[in-house]
């Protein structure tokens, strides 16, 4: 077997959760599957600071950076960077500036692609990969809000009572302080005006009142009847936040917010990373950051 002529580096943010660790590494035996000449590695960008991810087999960033020096001479010096995160914030800037440092130090080729959204004209396409799979987990359509597709609808049924036979998605973002919580408002934008039933929030998100906040999306969808919601993590993988912040029991989590709104949230925990409209999308990144997309 030829030595593999370059370094692929998968960078997510990490979890300790089990299906998720499972999910991140089923798509990196993907991309090593796709790419057999390249060596293929992960790294998470959660910090040293997590016990949980420290005892982790995925290294942390700095970690994985610092095995690559220990490569014989005459390797080649080659490597990409996939990131495996949903927005270009801090933890993003964070890991583009250490393997800026890593290719200056050390006299490497380095080259990073960013997540799945970079900059504003990434919408469109993260928007269309969300129709695709919302679309596939709703149980009535949620094309138009206004039409009378439920079962038990008739032209007639007042428009509250077909909302109330009607479901609602809403998903879960992170969020951040980072000024790309823009990004995230452009994406809840444009996804309204596809699926007028679909709503985008973000756990960090200081103002209750803002359009990304789950009591203002619960507020919003309980005085238009709605009575039942889909919540779905908009995450790369279903970890702690999708488990507890969003399925949980406890108070303050998403589907208490809604019960407290009427409605009933139905959690579908599946990461972005299982879904096959962004497994697609990160792997055609991956491509073209190969030079493989000819």
């Amino acid at each position: 077997m030829t030595a593999p002529e370059s370094v692929l580096i998968l960078a997510a943010h990490g979890s300790s959760h089990g299906r998720a660790k499972a999910a991140l590494a089923a798509f990196a035996g993907r991309v090593q599957h796709e790419h057999p000449c390249v060596r293929v590695l992960s790294a998470h960008t959660a910090g040293q600071s997590s016990h949980a991810l420290r005892t982790d087999v995925v290294p942390g960033m700095e970690e994985a950076l610092h095995a690559l020096t220990q490569a014989p001479d005459g390797a080649p010096r080659i490597l990409r960077v996939q990131s495996l995160h949903v927005i270009a914030g801090r933890e993003f800037d964070r890991m583009r500036a250490l393997c800026r440092e890593f290719a200056d130090r050390e006299g490497w080729d380095v080259a990073v692609a960013g997540p799945l959204l970079s900059c504003a004209a990434d919408a469109p396409l993260v928007a269309e990969a969300l129709s695709e799979n919302i679309t596939k987990c709703m149980t009535y359509s949620i094309t138009n809000s206004t039409t009378t597709d439920a079962p038990d609808a008739t032209p007639d049924t007042a428009p509250d009572a077909r909302n109330a036979l009607r479901e609602a998605v809403i998903l879960m973002g992170h969020g951040t302080t980072h000024a790309a919580q823009e990004l995230y408002r452009r994406l809840a934008a444009r996804l309204a005006v596809a699926l007028p039933l679909a709503r985008l929030g973000v756990m960090e998100t200081a103002n209750p009142h803002s359009s990304l906040s789950i009591q203002a999306i619960a507020h919003g969808l309980a005085e238009q009847g709605i009575r039942r919601a889909r919540i779905i993590p908009f995450l790369t993988v279903a970890g702690r936040h999708a488990h507890n912040d969003l399925a949980g029991d406890q108070p303050g989590s998403w589907k208490s917010i809604l019960a407290e709104h009427g409605i009933e949230g139905v959690p579908d925990l599946t990461g972005l990373i299982e879904q096959g409209a962004f497994v697609r999308l990160w792997l055609a990144s991956i491509r073209k950051l190969l030079g493989a997309d000819g």
